[in-house]
């Protein structure tokens, strides 16, 4: 058998294995709802929790995974169809973020309307829709840092929605991965934590993955870009002025950002 077919071969059984294990367990399976900015590294934490936790992570339970969390009244059908067991929202760094977001704009320029210049871009209006629907409703801001400000604040405000640092899932994945576990009651699997060697894909709720294989795309992962901090060569210092005044410091600061963004910027 060639290398090719033995492979494949491996793959098809470690899955058939994996998904018999997560049959038996199906009683601590728990249904967790994700929300995060663009490029926020959603896709990332969904791939840890269901690789590592018996959970599924659902990206639409409130519609747009991107867009706000709704507020829902007792009067409404939302309220008795809408179920979930916890939540979790995932931000990173506004520099970081930003960065992200711009680089994302460039390459894929399909679902956001900006200004096509990076320092143009930070500081002016933006406009984002959901592209897997063609009559999207459009959310429009007055610059990607308002974006980071008023969507933050808004998962920040659900008492039922945990906050999970991208930059602390790097940092330090085991103890922190835990941490949210814990949070969120999930069960862990057996065998050690996984993570992921390469940039994970694009997912959607009817993706059905089982191994981690199948999360990860065939690109690398750069993952001392983040812990460098290289995306900062992008800014200008006029950049950074901009970003400082236009930030929530409140939000900052509940975040848990305020010391890594005054070491960022050198105050």
């Amino acid at each position: 058998m060639c290398n090719g077919k033995l492979q494949k071969t491996k793959l098809k059984f470690k899955k058939i294995k994996q998904y018999t294990l997560n049959m038996l367990s199906v009683k601590h399976q728990k249904r967790i709802a994700i929300a995060g900015c663009f490029r926020s590294g959603t896709n990332y934490t969904k791939t840890l929790l269901e690789t590592n936790f018996h959970c599924q992570v659902k990206n639409d339970l409130f519609g747009w995974k991107h867009g706000f969390i709704p507020i829902i009244t007792k009067g409404s059908s939302l309220d008795h169809t809408v179920s979930f067991d916890a939540g979790v929202f995932v931000t990173k760094n506004p520099f970081s973020f930003l960065v992200s977001l711009f680089n994302y704009f460039e390459s894929v320029d399909k679902n956001i309307q900006a200004e096509k210049e990076f320092s143009q871009f930070i500081a002016s209006k933006i406009i984002i829709r959901d592209s897997g629907q063609i009559n999207s409703p459009s959310l429009r801001f007055s610059s990607p840092i308002e974006l980071w400000n008023m969507m933050n604040w808004n998962y920040l405000s659900s008492p039922n929605f945990t906050h999970i640092s991208y930059e602390a899932l790097l940092e330090n994945p085991e103890t922190y991965i835990n941490q949210i576990a814990k949070q969120i009651n999930i069960v862990k699997k057996k065998g050690p934590l996984k993570f992921p060697t390469k940039q994970v894909k694009r997912m959607k709720d009817n993706h059905k993955f089982v191994i981690l294989e199948e999360y990860e795309s065939t690109q690398s992962f750069n993952k001392s870009s983040y812990q460098d901090h290289q995306y900062m060569n992008r800014y200008t210092l006029s950049d950074i002025e901009l970003i400082l005044e236009r930030l929530d410091d409140e939000l900052v600061q509940q975040l848990g950002y305020t010391d890594l963004i005054n070491f960022l910027v050198k105050k």
